[in-house]
């Protein structure tokens, strides 16, 4: 998973913290359904549902607005 989110938020992996984005901006995730959220305690957290299969990349980009 490639992060790349503005000014900042923290990232929720299937309900786990895995660190802050920036500096975070990749994660390796098993194979699978995985729920991303990305909370910012200025705005409303940032929620998608990603598929991960196997050797491919998956990208988020979010701007906080």
């Amino acid at each position: 998973l490639e992060l790349a989110v503005a000014p900042w938020g923290a990232v929720l992996v299937d309900g786990k913290s895995r660190g802050v984005s920036p500096p975070l901006r990749v994660l390796r995730l098993p194979p699978g359904p995985h729920t991303i959220e990305i909370r910012n305690s200025t705005f409303p957290a940032y929620i998608e549902k990603v598929q991960v299969k196997e050797g491919e990349t998956v990208k988020i980009r979010h701007r906080f607005k």
